[in-house]
C-alpha cells in the first residue's frame, strides 16, 4: 500500500533542466517564521546528539584500550566514508536523477554536492513515493543541496525545487552530511529538542508569554503531540517525503480545490478577516454578539475585524481593551468583565501558535465546531475541531492547510506499516486512488 514499483528500465527518463541558483529569502515576516520553524527542527537535535555522543564516550572510557580503539573507529566511520566517497558522488547523483526523472544534486556550475549518506536517505525516501509524483510532476524539477546560511530545507513553489539544508551546530558550523543523515524523529529526546528549537523562533511563544497565557512548560509539541503517528524514522527521509508532498499539493491544487472539505480538515483561510467571520467568532465565543442588535452589531463586528487584522493586531492591545467598553453598560460588572476577558484571551491565544498545544487551544478557540488561530503565514485560519481530535497525525499538521497535506502525504507513503491509519478512510482511499489515476488526484 505504501510502496511502489520503481520505473521500468525502459521508461524514458525525464529531461532535467538546469536552473540558476534560487534567490535568497527576502526576510519578510511570513518567510522568516517558516524558516525558523524548518531550520530549527534539526539544529537543536544535531547539537545535542554530538554532546550526548561525547558524554557516552567519556562513560565508556574506563572499559579498556581495545574498546576505546573500537569506539574511536566507529566514531570516525561516517566521516571517513564521506571523504572516501566524494569521487563517486557526482556520478551517483546523475544516476539517481535519471532514475527518478528530477535533478538530484546541485545546478550546473555549483560545487556543493550531497554526500553518499544523504543520497542513501534521499533514495530510500523517493523509492516509497508514487513515480507520477516525481518525473511527471511539473511542479518538481529538482532536489538540491542548499548551502546558503539564510535558507532552510523547504519546497520553493516558484523555483519548483526542494532545497536541503544541513542543520547548523553550535558556533555556526554546519553538520556534516553523515551526521545529518543520522538524525531520528523516533528519538524522544531528539524530538523534544527539535520541538523546543522550532518553537523558540516563533512569534508569541516563550516562557514569559506562555506563563501569561497559563501554558505550562512542556505542553507544546510540533512533531507529535495529539498523535505519535509520524514520531519515528529518519529526519531526512521525512523531510524529503514531506517536501515532495508540498509539490504534489501544488500539482493537484489540493489547497485550492479540496482543503475545505471536512475529510481534509475542513480548512478555511480568512486572511486578515476582511469578511468579519473571525470577529463574529470572537464575539460569539464571549456571548457578546447578540448583546448588540441591528446596526450597532454590524458596526461592532466591522470594528473588531479591523482591530484583529494581521499583522497590525499585535500592536492593538490597548485599542482592543478599549473596544469592549461599548458592552459595559449592557451587562452587570462581573459578567461584563468575564465576557471581555474571554474575548481578549481568545485573541491573545490565537496569536501564540496554539496549534502546538495537543488540543489546538480548542477550549478557548473552538466556536461551533471550528478552531481559529493565526498561522505561520500570519493568516487567520480555522479548521474542523472534530477532524483534528479524531484524525490529526501531529500538532504541526493542523498549523496551516499546506502542512496538513504535506504531513498526510508523508504518512500515506511512509514505509512503516500502519502509519497514516489515523487519517479518515476516505483520505487514505484518495491517496491510494491517485496511483491508478496517474497522480491527477
Amino acid at each position: 500500500m505504501r510502496h511502489h514499483e520503481r520505473a521500468p528500465a525502459g521508461r524514458e527518463p525525464r529531461a532535467v533542466a538546469p536552473r540558476s541558483a534560487a534567490p535568497e529569502l527576502d526576510g519578510g515576516p511570513r518567510q522568516a517564521r517558516l524558516v525558523a520553524l524548518q531550520r530549527t527542527l534539526g539544529n537543536a537535535a544535531a547539537a545535542d546528539w554530538v554532546r550526548r555522543s561525547r558524554g557516552e564516550a567519556v562513560q565508556r572510557a574506563g572499559t579498556g584500550a581495545a574498546e576505546r580503539t573500537g569506539n574511536a573507529a566507529a566514531a570516525g566511520h561516517g566521516a571517513a566514508r564521506e571523504r572516501a566517497g566524494r569521487d563517486g558522488v557526482e556520478e551517483r547523483e546523475r544516476r539517481l536523477s535519471e532514475e527518478y526523472g528530477i535533478r538530484i544534486g546541485p545546478p550546473p556550475g555549483d560545487r556543493e554536492h550531497f554526500t553518499h549518506a544523504e543520497l542513501d536517505r534521499i533514495d530510500t525516501a523517493l523509492a516509497t513515493l508514487p513515480s507520477e509524483d516525481l518525473g511527471p510532476n511539473e511542479q518538481l524539477v529538482a532536489i538540491e543541496p542548499d548551502p546558503g546560511g539564510a535558507r532552510a530545507s523547504a519546497y520553493d513553489e516558484d523555483e519548483r525545487t526542494i532545497g536541503i539544508v544541513r542543520p547548523i551546530l553550535a558556533g555556526g558550523i554546519r553538520a556534516p552530511g553523515w551526521l545529518y543523515a543520522r538524525l531520528n524523529r523516533g528519538s524522544h529526546w531528539q524530538r523534544r529538542l527539535m520541538d523546543h528549537g522550532a518553537l523558540s523562533g516563533m512569534s508569541g511563544v516563550g516562557l514569559r508569554q506562555d506563563h501569561r497565557l497559563g501554558i505550562r512548560p512542556g505542553r507544546r509539541h510540533v512533531m507529535a503531540g495529539v498523535s505519535d503517528e509520524l514520531a519515528h524514522g529518519n529526519l531526512l527521509e521525512w523531510t524529503v517525503r514531506h517536501e515532495v508532498g508540498h509539490s504534489v499539493d501544488a500539482m493537484v491544487e489540493w489547497s485550492v480545490e479540496l482543503a475545505a472539505q471536512e475529510r481534509f480538515g475542513g480548512w478555511r483561510v480568512h486572511g486578515g478577516d476582511a469578511d468579519g467571520e473571525v470577529a463574529r467568532a470572537v464575539l460569539r465565543k464571549a456571548d457578546l454578539l447578540d448583546v448588540l442588535g441591528g446596526l450597532p452589531q454590524a458596526a461592532a463586528v466591522s470594528t473588531l475585524s479591523a482591530l484583529i487584522r494581521t499583522p497590525e493586531v499585535r500592536g492593538n492591545g490597548d485599542r482592543l481593551h478599549a473596544y469592549f467598553e461599548r458592552f459595559k453598560a449592557l451587562l452587570a460588572p462581573p459578567e461584563f468583565e468575564r465576557r471581555r476577558d474571554l474575548a481578549l484571551r481568545f485573541v491573545r491565544l490565537a496569536l501564540a501558535q496554539p496549534w502546538s498545544l495537543d488540543d489546538g487551544g480548542a477550549t478557548v478557540l473552538d466556536v461551533e465546531g471550528r478552531t481559529y488561530h493565526v498561522d505561520q503565514y500570519d493568516d487567520w485560519v480555522s479548521y474542523s475541531t472534530a477532524q483534528r481530535r479524531a484524525h490529526a497525525l501531529s500538532n504541526y499538521q493542523f498549523s496551516t492547510p499546506k502542512e496538513w497535506f504535506a504531513e498526510a502525504y508523508a504518512a500515506c507513503y511512509d514505509p512503516e506499516p500502519g502509519v497514516g491509519d489515523r487519517l479518515p478512510a476516505e483520505v487514505r482511499a484518495w491517496f491510494e486512488a491517485r496511483r491508478g489515476s496517474g497522480g491527477s488526484g
